[in-house]
C-alpha cells in the first residue's frame, strides 16, 4: 500500500498508531465475544410459540416448565418465569416478568457500551495523531526557515494522515457491528413482550365461559364449563 508495508506504514505514522492498535484488537475482540454470546441465547420464536399455543389448548404447561427450565436462553427464562407465576394476581406477575426481561436483556448490552466507545473514540485518535503530524511537519518548515522542498512538506503531511486513515478504518467496522448488535438485542427484548402479550390473550381465552343461545328463548346466556358440568358448549 502507498508503496510501503504495514509495517513502513505503522512506523510512519507515529506513536499514536499503538493506542489505534490497542483499540483495533480489543474491538475485534468485543465483536467476536458478543456474536458468540448472542448466537449462543438465540431462539427460535416461531416453533416456540407454537409450542406454548399447543400446550395452552392441551392445559399441560406444566410440560413446559419441566422442558425449558433447564435453559439459560433470555427468552425461555421469561417463560418459565411466566409460568412459574401463572396463578399469582396479575399485576404481581406482570412486575415478576419485567424484572427477569430486564435481566435478560442486560445480557444482550452487556460490553456494547464499550464496542461504542471506540467507534468514537478511534477516530478522534486518529484525528489527534494527523494534528500533532501536522505541527511536527510545519515546526520542521519553521526550523528551517521556509527553505524546504514541496516534497518534503507533501511527506510530513501525508504521514500525518496516516493515522485518520487507521481511525476511520477501525471506527467504520465497529459502528456497523454495534448497529446490529443493538439491533439484535431489540428484536429480542421485543419478542419478550410479544411472548408475554401472547399468553395473556390465549390464557384469558382458554379461561373466558363460553356464549350459548337458548334453544326456545333466542337468549344469550353464558356458560362457564368449570363451574357447571351440564353446560353446554
Amino acid at each position: 500500500m502507498w508503496g510501503q508495508n504495514l509495517s513502513e506504514l505503522f512506523v510512519r505514522g507515529g506513536p499514536v498508531m499503538w493506542p489505534l492498535l490497542a483499540c483495533s484488537v480489543l474491538a475485534v475482540a468485543l465483536i467476536a465475544e458478543r456474536m458468540w454470546v448472542y448466537w449462543s441465547m438465540r431462539v427460535a420464536y416461531g416453533p416456540l410459540l407454537a409450542q406454548l399455543e399447543m400446550h395452552v389448548g392441551e392445559e399441560s404447561l406444566d410440560g413446559v416448565i419441566v422442558s425449558l427450565e433447564e435453559s439459560d436462553r433470555p427468552l425461555h427464562r421469561v417463560v418459565v418465569t411466566y409460568l412459574r407465576y401463572l396463578t399469582a394476581a396479575k399485576p404481581f406477575r406482570d412486575q415478576v416478568v419485567v424484572r427477569e426481561a430486564s435481566q435478560q436483556v442486560a445480557r444482550y448490552d452487556r460490553r456494547l457500551n464499550w464496542l461504542g466507545i471506540l467507534t468514537h473514540a478511534t477516530p478522534l485518535l486518529g484525528l489527534l495523531g494527523t494534528v500533532a503530524g501536522l505541527v511536527d511537519a510545519f515546526h520542521q518548515i519553521e526550523l528551517k526557515g521556509g527553505q524546504v522542498q514541496p516534497g518534503d512538506l507533501a511527506s510530513g503531511i501525508w504521514s500525518a494522515l496516516l493515522t485518520t486513515v487507521c481511525g476511520l478504518t477501525i471506527a467504520l467496522p465497529s459502528l456497523a457491528a454495534y448497529h446490529l448488535l443493538q439491533a439484535a438485542a431489540g428484536r429480542a427484548a421485543l419478542q419478550m413482550q410479544w411472548l408475554t402479550s401472547q399468553l395473556d390473550e390465549w390464557l384469558a381465552a382458554a379461561s373466558a365461559p363460553s356464549v350459548v343461545v337458548a334453544p326456545e328463548s333466542g337468549e344469550a346466556m353464558t356458560s362457564d364449563p368449570q363451574s357447571d358440568p351440564q353446560a353446554v358448549v
